[in-house]
């Protein structure tokens, strides 16, 4: 049986009395890769960063693995959530394996260094984001797609049970968008529960087990991908007309033209 981790519950989010999302509702379940769509200003980032906890919502609630996320310890949280936000920004000039071992922080005690079990799960998070070469580098050195891939690193460090990632790919090169992408669906097919921002919608549909579809402060739709990359939901909420099919087995999502009704 799935475990549930996440769960909301008439959740409204927004900033001061402005409301960009209303009385949403979904649920995650442990080994899930759901990915959220919508047009600029839909509120996927401001989902993310609720969940996340560092958007209180104006109303609902939000359950993570059974309990209210409010009565959840912040560090309690940090060993078991992990958020990857938009940008690759380090404030610090800093190697590449100290910003990755920054996810095993939650994990350490006070004043201690890291163990040796940090150290092979820092290589091993290097490793798998193709960043090892960089790891004695200073992150402030890199391109924005290799430091998207550290950053990458530091949030698999962390060992989460529930991993969300803002706009992942944005920034790689095709092939590392491919990597990347193929990571998160094992991640998740070893149980890993993961929510990610995708503006990619072939990226989506073809790797994603469900999608939400966010339009007009709702989640419009939400289910399989073939579901949700409707013809109608894309005329609707990004205005295109979009040529859908599958190579190789697999499908992809092409705009074609702008949709304007009349």
């Amino acid at each position: 049986m799935a475990v549930k981790l996440l769960q909301l519950s008439g959740i409204s989010v927004g900033f001061d009395k402005a409301s960009i999302l209303i009385e949403t509702d979904f649920s995650l379940e442990a080994g899930e890769l759901v990915g959220i769509i919508g047009p600029n200003g839909a509120g996927k980032t401001s989902l993310m960063r609720t969940i996340a906890g560092l958007l209180p919502p104006h109303s609902g609630e939000i359950r993570f693995l059974n309990q209210p996320m409010a009565s959840i310890s912040d560090r309690q949280r940090a060993r078991q959530l992990a958020y990857l936000p938009q940008g690759n920004e380090s404030h610090w000039d800093v190697t590449v394996e100290t910003v990755v071992m920054l996810g095993r922080l939650p994990h350490r005690e006070s004043w201690k260094g890291p163990s040796e079990e940090d150290r092979e799960i820092v290589s091993q998070a290097l490793d798998t984001c193709d960043v090892s070469q960089f790891s004695d580098r200073s992150v402030n050195t890199l391109s924005g797609g290799e430091k998207a891939r550290v950053m990458l690193a530091r949030a698999l460090a962390v060992k989460p049970r529930l991993l969300l990632a803002d706009e992942p790919v944005a920034g790689l090169d095709p092939g590392h968008q491919l990597d990347v992408m193929e990571k998160f669906r094992q991640l998740s097919q070893s149980g890993m529960g993961i929510m990610m921002v995708l503006h990619d919608l072939t990226l989506a549909a073809r790797y994603c087990s469900r999608l939400l579809l966010l339009f007009d402060k709702r989640i419009l739709a939400q289910g399989k991908p073939q579901d949700v990359l409707s013809e109608e939901n894309l005329a609707r909420c990004f205005g295109i007309r979009a040529h859908i099919g599958t190579t190789n087995q697999r499908p992809f999502v092409i705009p074609v033209q702008r949709y304007r009704p009349d």
